[in-house]
């Protein structure tokens, strides 16, 4: 047997690989969107670098463990004029053995040092550059939850961050186990129930940067997704100062409509009025609550935490950092959110698709309405509210307004989340009313969870509007 006649069927192997080499070098390319290649921040770059050390490392063992491969197949070949026996058997050769395990034990003590090194440096954030932004995010099935402790500011699935200044992410899940990962900038970090992880990271440059959950986590796992937007100090705090100020008026007659629609079939699952302090501050015990009433009657349950969408038209993707935010893109999630995201409960859960009661006008007009949420400018000046009409009129404007009681409770003797609120003068007296609305964690109705109604109103609500709402109620 002769070399050429050996090497022959390698041939046909290398051939088959020129048409697949390109696709393969594409996973290399450091303008993917989620290469870890093209970092952006001290810590991925760390350990991007980490990451080439350790393979250069591996290509020097690769090629020389293939060439005494490929030697020794060579070199002790049976020849043509060779007979059937075995060659020669010996016990070992000491010195050989113990250098291959040495020289592994060498190789892995490389490896390992600056490993550690790195893994105790990155055990949260320096201490010595400068103050520290904190961020809470919790993770669900199959979204991201974000908060910023200590500036009443609430959103979701888009994270702000202030370009060169070093974040920590403070992270909990609500559910399974899921994994919060931003390629460019950081290394991925498992979330786990029950449990507190923490994560730093910095932006060194401006941009947009993908995440993903890594850890599958359910059904729509893979769309799972978030966006982190970096920004020059002055825009991120502009973008702050942006989610405390109130949503600028409806314009269009859709808008207003789609307001309506939202207060009645939307806004028990998601917030839009985090914009005020001490509902911001609330957010977490009102998810909890929703969290509590689902899991306490998973099969059929009408609510369950859902992503809070104050200043919606503000951010730039829809459906968990999935798709451009945008009109038509919008329209079609509402229609049918499970065509866009498979396995995403709203369509499982939300009354209007159980009950298949949006008409194309309705999504049409909760469109509008989303896309007209956007903080008024700094600025503006905002105009003094219209207190005219009676009191009943008054105090159902803000029963179906931001403060979302009807997307909890029906007029009637329906039960939504809470009970139905018909006849309630014959069953409760004034004092009984205001302090359920105040504080409704004092009585709570038999067979129904606590902790879901907000403990905010007494803080968002003015005397004025309490005294219309409660008779407005007292009308019912």
């Amino acid at each position: 047997m002769n070399l050429r006649r050996l090497l022959r069927p390698l041939r046909s192997r290398f051939l088959f690989l020129i048409p697949i080499a390109p696709a393969l070098l594409v996973a290399c390319n450091k303008e993917d969107a989620q290469s870890t290649f093209g970092t952006s921040g001290p810590i991925a770059d760390t350990q991007a670098s980490l990451f080439i050390f350790i393979f250069w490392i591996a290509v020097v063992v690769f090629v020389l463990v293939e060439a005494a491969l490929i030697y020794s197949i060579v070199k002790f070949r049976r020849r043509g004029d060779s007979d059937d026996s075995l060659p020669e058997q010996t016990h070992g050769n000491n010195k050989l053995e113990v250098i291959w395990t040495i020289i592994p034990v060498i190789i892995l003590v490389v490896i390992a040092v600056p490993t550690i090194k790195i893994i105790y440096d990155q055990d949260g954030p320096p201490t010595d550059q400068g103050p520290v932004l904190e961020v809470n995010v919790r993770a669900h099935q199959w979204w991201w939850e974000i908060d910023y402790p200590g500036e009443d500011v609430v959103t979701s699935n888009e994270i702000h961050i202030p370009v060169g200044q070093w974040v920590n992410f403070t992270m909990h899940s609500d559910d399974v186990i899921h994994s919060f990962w931003v390629p460019k900038l950081a290394g991925k970090l498992d979330i786990v129930p029950g449990d507190v992880r923490q994560l730093a990271m910095k932006a060194d440059e401006a941009g947009f940067f993908f995440g993903q959950c890594a850890e599958f986590c359910g059904e729509a796992h893979a769309k799972m997704r978030f966006r982190v937007k970096a920004e020059e100090p002055e825009e991120f705090q502009a973008w702050l100062d942006s989610m405390r100020r109130p949503p600028v008026e409806l314009v269009s007659e859709d808008a207003i409509a789609g307001q309506t629609l939202f207060a009645a079939n939307c806004s028990s699952c998601h917030a839009t009025n985090t914009w005020q302090a001490p509902a911001a501050r609330n957010e977490r015990t009102r998810l909890a609550g929703l969290r509590t009433a689902f899991i306490g009657n998973i099969e059929d349950s009408a609510v369950i935490p859902a992503p809070n969408l104050t200043h919606f038209a503000s951010r730039e993707t829809l459906g968990a950092g999935l798709i451009e935010l945008n009109s038509e893109n919008l329209i079609k999630w509402i229609a049918d959110p499970d065509d866009v995201k498979e396995g995403n409960r709203m369509k499982d859960l939300a009354a209007p698709y159980r009950n298949n009661s949006l008409s194309t006008n309705d999504v049409r007009q909760l469109a509008a309405y989303l896309l007209e949420l956007k903080p008024i400018a700094a600025d503006a000046v905002v105009a003094a509210v219209d207190l005219g009409g009676t009191a009943e009129e008054r105090g159902e404007a803000v029963f179906a307004g931001s403060s979302g009681c009807s997307g909890c409770h029906s007029t009637g003797s329906a039960t939504l989340v809470g009970p139905g609120l018909a006849d309630l003068s014959s069953r409760s007296s004034d004092a009984e009313i205001h302090e359920s609305i105040t504080d409704p964690g004092a009585v709570i109705v038999e067979g129904f969870p606590d902790s879901v109604m907000p403990q905010i109103f007494e803080s968002t609500l003015s005397s004025d509007e309490l005294t219309d709402l409660i008779a407005y109620l007292k009308s019912l």
